[in-house]
């Protein structure tokens, strides 16, 4: 009996004592998302956006003071590099009972890391000042001692969260901090204050890489086929379409690497915007929490789109990626090792509609060719299509493989004329 007391007693002994060891769960979260712009034949383009950075003014980014970073120069900035897959807004949370201290290093093999917050650490790929020879590293970016801040302390206050007044156009940054993750800081040599806080580890990046969906649609703009090439099948998919003001959209449950999937886009009628995208926020908040986001997650997640992707005219598909994909093309390493790991990623495949394509073509001639009266004519049109940042990938893809420089100087011309301030009442009158 006593042999049997002390063995049980000497058992309760090691399990207490390994989970001392082992301390409260430490889980990680993360999402983000991956865009990129197909024409009707699928084909996915290499692209930048005319429109410049929405991010707040406090977040780092290559070429802009060489990220804060000394002793190596970071090659081109987001806003000079044409990318064929753009990773936007990827965000880390972190949830723990107890304060710790976690390093965090993410990896896009093929790509680059270009805008992030608070201050990493390193960043690569890295290259001499002189701008020359191979890189010094992959690209990456990496957050070394990061503290994960106890929920039950002075320290923790919203207060300490920086904000800054750049206006709408930057407010979904500020979307990823509604949720209950500790609060993280970063204590940086490189960092403009020494010490910063966060709700996240913030960054973004351009790949080299395309997206596992293709999109075709046919010149009818009716039939819209989804394949994926990929090994893995991709789920929850959203069809949607924003027109004057209305939207429709559409689920598709899964597209499987053996077969496409087919869909009539005029199945559904559209309906007013607000209804339906207060739908549609519900029922992509219920796929991202089923992938296994928290819904505060979720619905941050799904609010950075709302003014945006939810409201910019044109067609696009949403999609979830598949777990296994992600951590191919983007491996995150947090140490010490987590309990739980849950990331999302979405993919966005912003399409450029048959309809599109042709007018786009017919104003760029137009325009080349045409009188003062004529070219005004072409700037009004190509404005009202509203395509924003997705004029320059547009008008690439409506003039295919043209390489005549008289009807690109036209397109520069265009552009600038489309995207340029409209002139203030005011100051028409005055003139």
């Amino acid at each position: 009996m006593r042999t049997r007391l002390l063995a049980a007693a000497v058992a309760l002994l090691v399990t207490s004592s390994a989970l001392q060891a082992a301390g409260p769960p430490l889980v990680v979260h993360e999402w983000g998302t991956f865009t990129s712009v197909q024409g009707h034949d699928g084909k996915q383009a290499w692209w930048l956006p005319h429109l410049k950075t929405d991010l707040p003014t406090f977040v780092y980014a290559r070429g802009v003071q060489d990220g804060g970073i000394k002793g190596v120069r970071l090659q081109r900035g987001k806003d000079s590099q044409s990318a064929i897959l753009r990773m936007e807004t990827p965000v880390i949370y972190f949830y723990s009972d107890t304060a710790r201290a976690v390093d965090v290093r993410v990896r896009l093999p093929k790509g680059q890391i270009t805008e992030w917050y608070p201050q990493a650490t390193r960043i690569g790929p890295a290259y001499g000042r002189d701008g020359q020879g191979a890189s010094l590293e992959e690209s990456l970016i990496e957050w070394k001692g990061v503290t994960i801040l106890p929920r039950d302390t002075a320290e923790i206050s919203a207060a300490k969260l920086i904000r800054t007044s750049d206006g709408a156009q930057a407010d979904h940054y500020y979307s990823a901090r509604a949720t209950d993750a500790n609060l993280l800081r970063v204590n940086s040599p490189h960092a403009r204050m020494g010490v910063e806080y966060e709700r996240d580890l913030f960054y973004r990046g351009l790949a080299e890489f395309p997206g596992p969906l293709t999109a075709t649609v046919d010149s009818h703009e009716t039939q819209l086929t989804l394949v994926t090439e990929g090994q893995d099948a991709l789920k929850n998919l959203f069809v949607v379409t924003i027109h004057n003001g209305l939207m429709r959209y559409q689920k598709v449950d899964s597209v499987t690497p053996d077969k496409s999937t087919d869909l009539s886009l005029d199945a559904v009628p559209f309906a007013a915007l607000d209804d339906t995208r207060a739908q549609l926020m519900e029922d992509m908040v219920h796929a991202l929490v089923s992938q296994g986001l928290y819904e505060k997650e979720a619905r941050a997640m799904v609010d950075t789109w709302k003014h945006q992707w939810f409201a910019e005219e044109g067609s696009r598909v949403f999609y979830l990626l598949p777990r296994a994909w992600t951590d191919r093309v983007l491996p995150l390493e947090v140490t010490p090792k987590p309990d739980r790991v849950v990331r999302v990623m979405v993919g966005r495949a912003e399409l450029i509609m048959p309809s599109i394509e042709r007018g786009l073509k017919r104003e760029i001639m137009a325009f080349k060719s045409g009188d003062a009266a004529a070219q005004e004519h072409a700037v009004a049109t190509v404005r009202s299509m509203n395509l924003g940042r997705f004029l320059a990938p547009a008008q690439q893809i409506a003039l295919g493989s043209n390489d005549d420089q008289a009807t690109w100087n036209a397109v520069y011309q265009l552009t600038e004329r489309v995207t340029a301030p409209a002139p203030s009442v005011t100051a028409a009158v005055t003139h």
